[in-house]
């Protein structure tokens, strides 16, 4: 049960840290309405804070968050691993 309880804490920072970096990392372009008299703009949002248009897949916002997520949580979740590995292979010292 200890173990089982180690690798779901894994899955749920890689998870969690996947969803932050893939909201992070997705934006969507907007243009906007110039002011004092400038030729133009283009307003960059957050991908995660227009869900409809993340969900519609503009400009491709929701293949990009999806694979951030995946490869982001799979790279932590192996990290994750790899260092409690390690860290069970290091001699304790005795005093």
């Amino acid at each position: 049960m200890k173990y089982i309880d180690k690798i779901s804490v894994k899955i749920i920072a890689a998870v969690l840290v996947g969803f932050l970096l893939a909201g992070a990392f997705t934006k969507i372009t907007y243009t906007c309405t110039p002011i004092d008299s400038a030729s133009g703009c283009i307003s960059y949002d957050k991908a995660v804070m227009h869900s409809s248009d993340l969900i519609s897949n503009k400009q491709d916002s929701l293949v990009h968050f999806s694979t951030t997520f995946v490869i982001t949580s799979v790279v932590i979740f192996a990290l994750l691993s790899i260092l409690s590995m390690a860290q069970k292979r290091k001699p304790k010292l005795k005093l």
